[in-house]
């Protein structure tokens, strides 16, 4: 091979290294519609499993009605007894542990936060990803009634759970957690059935792929930037929302 040609490639290769970065560092066009059956909340337009294939990792398909979920059920999901608030604004993310785009997100909010941006996290269970992800969404909830969820959420999304016994005896022990509660609680029929009624709030929002994250009263599927995150934010802030009482 020529020196020439040498000096396009090194050239090229050294663009592709430089682009992320500096994509990072731009936000993105928010083309905004009403969320379907959901008045008050909105998404960004156009987003699709096909359109966002290598954004967010799911299983294809349409969204499905729940009669269980409107508006003021979303309401409580999102913004629990506090309601709709501005400061700090609401940050919910739906997410599967197995996502690897979805422990992106999880530690970039979680450093945002942490920097100083106004948010509050709130983190959904949404285990799509098969039998594996279940149990880890299983255990988290579990753990979740011992010690804050959103700890047990960033620990075991950069973690993972090992299976069966040996991964709840590793959580329990790391996080000073009764082992029996942790069991019982993860292999009841309660927290079977919270990981059901989020499967199907998932699907009737289409959230058809982890991860989808409201900020605010706004539905983005996919991964985000830094700088997507902080736009988002403050149009959320800026605008006021009376969907949620």
């Amino acid at each position: 091979m020529r020196r020439r040609d040498l000096l396009v490639i090194a050239g090229l290769f050294a663009v592709a290294i430089a682009i992320p970065p500096y994509l990072r560092r731009r936000a993105s066009t928010f083309d905004l519609v009403e969320l379907e059956g959901f008045p008050g909340f909105r998404r960004r337009a156009g987003t699709s499993v096909q359109s966002n294939a290598v954004l967010f990792v799911g299983l294809e398909g349409q969204p499905t009605k729940d009669e269980r979920w409107d508006s003021a059920s979303l309401c409580d999901v999102l913004f629990g007894d506090e309601g709709w608030r501005s400061d700090p604004l609401t940050v919910a993310v739906f997410s599967d542990y197995y996502c690897p785009y979805c422990a992106i997100l999880d530690q970039r909010l979680d450093k945002m936060r942490k920097a100083g941006l106004p948010i509050r996290l709130s983190f959904h269970e949404l285990p799509l990803l098969g039998s594996r992800s279940r149990w880890a969404a299983q255990v988290a909830l579990a753990a979740g009634r011992q010690m804050p969820h959103d700890q047990i959420h960033l620990d075991l999304m950069q973690r993972g759970v090992k299976p069966g016994l040996a991964g709840l005896r590793d959580v329990a022990t790391r996080h000073g957690l009764d082992l029996r509660k942790l069991q019982e609680d993860a292999q009841g029929a309660e927290i079977r059935q919270e990981i059901e009624a989020g499967l199907a709030l998932g699907r009737t929002l289409g959230i058809v792929g982890t991860p989808g994250t409201f900020i605010g009263r706004t539905l983005l599927l996919g991964a985000l930037s830094e700088a997507d995150i902080d736009a988002m934010v403050t149009l959320e802030r800026e605008e006021p929302f009376s969907g949620c009482r």
